[in-house]
């Protein structure tokens, strides 16, 4: 069987480029990326490595602030304006010192061009750094009585069961690589949509 690709209609090209420029754009305004009134905005202050990340960025600052080998990462998602974290976790070894929860975050994402960017982005940087494993987007549930669908950056875990800082080490690889990996890939798109 042969499959056809679908045919695109004006309007379907026009918010495909749309939507690659708002990645392209991302950031450009000065505007803090955590939030209006983080402490420390500024446009040399406001970067992944503030360390007003963790509470500004969460929704329960007091109870549950983002963990701190995370926050970079969750940062870097939230600066390319497509995504929106709405949970993260830096994986936990369990009581036997073995792998218990996985590093990721999880977001909310309006466009499917921007989850492709995105998972372009981190399959390419698979190929050109060193990560321990592949990482993977993907579809992942959410509170019943939340009809949002959210994604997860997360690893592939399927081939092996790295050491937990090994995987941490890979989010700080991920969060130093991501914009540029993401605005290469969006760049690419938009020329295939020319």
């Amino acid at each position: 069987m042969k499959i056809e690709r679908r045919k695109d209609g004006p309007g379907r090209a026009r918010q495909l480029r749309e939507d690659l420029t708002r990645i392209l754009r991302s950031d450009s305004d000065g505007t803090p990326v955590c939030a209006p009134d983080c402490p420390s905005a500024g446009p040399e202050r406001c970067s992944r490595r503030c360390p007003d990340i963790p509470v500004i960025m969460s929704s329960d600052p007091v109870n549950h602030p983002l963990e701190g080998r995370i926050a970079p990462l969750a940062y870097e998602l939230k600066r390319l304006e497509a995504f929106h974290p709405c949970w993260s976790c830096e994986g936990h070894n369990g009581p036997d010192g073995k792998l218990w929860k996985i590093p990721r975050v999880w977001f909310y994402c309006e466009s499917v061009i921007h989850l492709r960017v995105l998972a372009d982005a981190i399959k390419e940087l698979h190929l050109t750094a060193t990560l321990s494993v592949p990482w993977r987007v993907v579809l992942t549930f959410s509170d019943e009585n939340n009809s949002d669908t959210t994604f997860s950056l997360e690893p592939d875990l399927d081939h092996k069961r790295p050491l937990l800082f090994a995987l941490q080490r890979d989010i700080d690889v991920i969060a130093e690589h991501l914009r540029e990996m993401a605005f290469t890939e969006a760049r690419k798109l938009s020329r295939m949509g020319r």
